[in-house]
């Protein structure tokens, strides 16, 4: 009898050649709070029904790591579709994540209801409850072309002809076949948490379990603004004709980009300027705080916003919370021992609170710059300032919406301005770019180009970072009075010219090789758009430079 030997947390296993990932998970299954649902073979992820023929370095994840969430989402995708075609013989286009959730438009011509939703529901449990398989199935490329144009799902035939290789895996659940950019749960008895909740006409919810919360509720605290926001997105989109990225390879391929770039720059700017307008519609407004996950465009947005506001004769005050770090020797720990830098509790919020309240007073003030290089508040005359007649302060930092840090404002006086990337733009109706990898891409281009950092120095960092997001900031977004979706549907293509090379360096014996994978996977269906024409005042050039705007 043929054996390999695998190693695991570093101890070697010996098995007969030809075991599967599923069999051998079955000894280490006591490890995990849930079931494993995917493994890594030398840092590539694989289904677990995958046979190991030789030796190798093996990996387990279950749903609270990322790599095992996003396996159990995609799968979850690929149930719900089932179900809808099962129930109503209608295709789904997922749209965007909104709210840990999926906002999904379902597509058929009769309006649906609260009770089509349950027996889709019910349908997606009875598929769950069947263990039935999901099996990878290789074809040629131009046969699974000619498949989709056939069952007249021509946004994904188109987007696969961008696509270079010969073969590529469709997955078959049941008698459906589809394409996924990335691996798959190997049965459906692993998803057995969601939940889908009706909206409107014909939108609905997706919920998936969530990565950072244990005792999953799979509940939906509806965000209206976030909603609306996102409509009025896809209304924009479709005024463009541009949905998905076919559409924008479309435009690319025929040299007509700079059009959408300066139709999309447009949109963006009237948005902004919207906001301004309702901003000093209001006499009672003071202060405008400014908030949003890592790489949201936060210091772009103040400028921008500052100078609008001027061409209307206001006079915008810039503050930078991070100037209200308390002094390191002072600093409460973090869960590491190290001085906290993330959490509200390591700013001054009752300095800040004064400070503020004295310039809505009319009083002069100096204000404090952080010295980073030795960690402490640091005064200079230079940095005095008064409101005058139109004054208005520009607050921006990612606490800036914490209740603590204003609480001694009276709240007629606060202006609330959330702002994130929610990603315009879809590879096809079943394959969507996640926000959150629109704002990494952003990270790794700028940290880059800022700190000579490694896209494998990004991504490590990138789970701590997601972690404080959704503890610190994210939920906040609700009090928002505004919402500005800071992403640009052109922008893909531009970043790709920056960030690929960058992923490219991430060697395969490197843990974060496939998150650099599946990036670099991503980019395979967007074509690459040269820099020369985006403005040097927009949100882009925070990341990629050439920013008119001072950017630290």
């Amino acid at each position: 009898m043929a054996t390999i030997k695998i190693k695991y947390k570093n101890q070697e296993h010996t098995y007969e050649k030809g075991v599967t990932l599923l069999e051998i998970s079955n000894e280490f299954k006591d490890d995990f709070k849930s079931d494993i649902i995917v493994a890594t073979i030398n840092n590539r992820l694989v289904s677990l029904d995958s046979k190991i023929t030789k030796n190798c370095n093996v990996d387990f994840y279950d749903v609270f790591n990322i790599l095992g969430s996003r396996t159990y989402i995609r799968g979850l995708f690929f149930l719900f579709i089932k179900a809808v075609k099962d129930v109503l013989n209608s295709d789904v286009k997922l749209m965007y994540f909104v709210d840990k959730g999926v906002y999904c438009e379902i597509l058929t011509n009769n309006l649906i209801s609260e009770v089509t939703v349950e027996k889709i529901k019910i349908r997606m449990k009875e598929l769950v409850d069947g263990k039935l398989p999901i099996t990878k199935i290789m074809v040629s490329r131009f046969d699974a072309i000619d498949y989709f144009s056939k069952i007249n799902q021509m946004d994904k035939a188109q987007s696969l002809r961008f696509i270079s290789n010969s073969t590529i895996s469709l997955y078959k659940l049941d008698n459906t076949l589809d394409y996924f950019y990335g691996v798959l749960p190997c049965n459906t008895s692993y998803l057995t948490k969601f939940n889908v909740k009706y909206l409107k006409e014909n939108k609905v919810m997706l919920l998936p379990p969530y990565t950072f919360e244990e005792d999953e509720k799979l509940n939906f605290d509806k965000n209206n603004k976030l909603i609306e926001n996102v409509d009025v997105q896809a209304k924009y989109l479709e005024n463009i004709n541009i949905n998905t990225s076919v559409e924008l390879n479309n435009t690319i391929s025929t040299g007509k980009y700079g059009d959408v770039i300066r139709i999309s720059e447009s949109i963006f700017n009237n948005q902004l300027f919207k906001i301004v307008d309702n901003i000093t519609k209001n006499k009672d407004i003071k202060i405008v705080l400014i908030t949003g996950p890592s790489s949201s465009g936060k210091t772009t947005i103040s400028k921008k916003l500052s100078l609008f506001l001027k061409s209307k004769g206001y006079n915008p005050i810039p503050i930078s919370v991070d100037d209200f770090y308390t002094n390191i020797k002072d600093r409460v720990l973090d869960e590491t021992g190290k001085p906290e830098l993330e959490k509200i509790e390591a700013f001054d919020t009752n300095q800040f609170n004064k400070k503020v309240l004295e310039l809505l007073n009319g009083n002069e003030v100096i204000l404090p710059k952080f010295n980073f290089i030795e960690g402490k508040q640091e005064y200079d005359d230079k940095n005095k300032i008064q409101m005058k007649h139109k004054s208005i302060l520009i607050v921006e930092g990612i606490h800036a919406f914490n209740e603590k840090l204003t609480e001694m404002i009276p709240d007629k006086n606060k202006f609330k301005l959330f702002i994130s990337p929610v990603t315009p733009l879809n590879i096809d109706n079943h394959n969507l770019f996640k926000s959150t990898d629109n704002r990494l891409l952003r990270r790794i281009v700028r940290d880059n180009r800022t700190r000579g950092s490694s896209a494998s120095t990004t991504l490590k960092i990138w789970k701590k970072v997601r972690k404080t997001e959704e503890e610190s900031i994210l939920p906040y977004s609700k009090e928002a009075d505004e919402i500005l979706n800071t992403s640009l549907v052109y922008e893909l293509g531009v970043l790709k010219t920056y960030a690929e090379p960058l992923l490219f360096s991430v060697d395969e014996d490197d843990p974060n090789y496939d998150d650099a994978l599946r990036l670099i996977n991503i980019f395979r269906v967007i074509l690459g758009i040269p820099s020369e024409d985006v403005p040097d005042d927009s949100i882009i050039r925070e990341f990629i430079g050439g920013s008119c705007f001072k950017v630290l």
